[in-house]
């Protein structure tokens, strides 16, 4: 059913430790390469979701356009290698090399840009700025500008060096002239409640793209809506375990992930939490059903983060969920940030229970038995968009307040073979799309070159 596992040393990995060279997009003797690929996305930044998007491009990339020239783009330079990401160059900077072809050099070849999911369609100036600031300089930003809009946006903007709204929506006009987009898997569930200003800036944009492929079907109504002809496809993470599913088997055979499956040998729940849901009364009722589902079935309970930028996971959040629970041997607060390590920490539980869309995702992807906890209003809009548009309502195992040991008995005993047949067609689904993505960025650029 799935495809052959990749060799011990991936395209994808290959891809995304290897350092960018301004050179690369023309030969020694002047001659212009074929176009190069630029994927881009919130690759600048601590956050499993958007990390892994990164490497599911890079592995199609290498499957679909071995040889070709890829680079990972976000806002900002940032090398996130230790964590399992690659080494990002700001848009900004690796647009304009393509500007300042040397004297009496062929001109370098237009690239072509993949836009790599997430949530960008809601994601504003502000709210990308404090992300990419370390903790403690996230919190004197929030003090110093939180609660002036005004003030606020405009210090994003000069912070990101960025005129746009919406600066995670690839600028076409930002871009060398003659430079194909295409946008995957990308979200926007708050769409039609943006400001007009910034609804105006993400149509122009999308617009100017060769194609627009959306993750969930409320997404995709406000956009058909205005005007804009999208295909909804699956968040391309669902491919995860049929792509990256070697890399991630050797990271569950050592370190923490390891020791993890030794430490708890009858298994173990793994449990996410957002930072937001981090209030005292809610982390004892949580506590109370994690106990109770500990008693039930003899499971661990394994808490980790998903993201460690600002506005999403704290582990003080979860060491405090821990002083909650009865029995703390019985407990563990997950250290890695590796993206791989918490990929195979999910898929080789035997419950995830996360308020994480791509944890929930990855989860499904392993077929493993899953529950997305209700987060805040945007997180849980997120999941709900996702869960209504790919799942029928008897799985979307939304757990609210009192019912997740219920919830979790009824999901551990859900057939494997109904959690691996949806897997499956999620992950052929996100298949098809992505040879669609390719196609449309380099058929008509490379026209010897057609995906096969």
């Amino acid at each position: 059913m799935n495809a052959a596992a990749p060799p011990p040393t991936s395209a994808a990995v290959a891809l995304a430790h290897a350092a960018p060279t301004p050179s690369a997009v023309e030969t020694p003797g002047g001659e212009a390469q074929r176009a190069p690929l630029i994927l881009f996305g919130a690759f600048d930044r601590h956050n499993l979701g958007d990390l892994l998007l990164g490497r599911i491009a890079a592995e199609l990339a290498a499957r679909r356009l071995p040889g070709r020239d890829v680079r990972f783009a976000g806002l900002a330079a940032r090398d996130l290698r230790a964590d399992g990401g690659a080494r990002v160059e700001a848009l900004a900077t690796l647009a304009g090399r393509w500007r300042q072809a040397p004297c009496g050099a062929a001109p370098a070849a237009a690239p072509a840009l993949l836009q790599v999911g997430g949530e960008i369609l809601g994601c504003s100036a502000w709210e990308a700025a404090v992300m990419l600031l370390d903790p403690a300089a996230a919190a004197r930003a929030i003090a110093l500008h939180g609660r002036d809009p005004a003030t606020r946006e405009a210090w994003a903007r000069h912070t990101l060096e960025c005129p746009r709204g919406l600066p995670y929506l690839a600028p076409h006009a930002a871009l060398p002239r003659g430079t194909h987009i295409v946008h995957t898997g990308i979200g926007g569930v708050g769409f039609t409640a943006l400001p007009a200003a910034l609804r105006a800036e993400a149509l122009a944009e999308l617009r100017a793209a060769g194609r627009v492929q959306v993750r969930d079907r409320r997404t995709w109504n406000a956009l058909a809506a205005a005007g804009i002809d999208a295909a909804l496809v699956p968040d391309p993470a669902v491919l995860v375990e049929r792509l990256l599913g070697a890399e991630v088997a050797r990271h569950a055979a050592k370190g923490e992930p390891a020791a993890l499956r030794t430490q708890f040998a009858q298994g173990y729940v793994a449990v996410q939490l957002a930072a937001e849901l981090g209030d005292d009364a809610a982390l004892a009722a949580l506590a109370r059903e994690l106990a109770a589902i500990h008693r039930d079935h003899g499971l661990g309970i394994v808490l980790f983060c998903t993201g460690r930028a600002p506005w999403h996971d704290d582990p003080e959040v979860l060491q405090r969920l821990r002083r909650h629970l009865p029995n703390p041997d019985s407990v563990v607060v997950a250290e890695s940030r590796h993206v791989l390590d918490l990929c195979a920490l999910i898929a080789n539980s035997a419950l995830c229970c996360a308020s994480s869309l791509h944890a929930r995702i990855i989860a499904d992807a392993f077929a493993r038995p899953a529950i997305s906890i209700v987060g805040g209003a945007p997180q849980a809009a997120k999941v709900s968009a996702w869960l209504d548009t790919w799942y029928p309502p008897q799985r979307h195992h939304l757990a609210a307040p009192g019912n997740l040991r219920a919830l979790a008995h009824s999901v551990l005993d859900e057939a494997l073979a109904e959690r691996k047949a949806q897997a499956v067609r999620l992950a052929d689904l996100a298949e098809a799309a992505a040879r669609a993505a390719f196609a449309q960025l380099f058929d008509s650029i490379d026209p010897e070159d057609k995906t096969p």
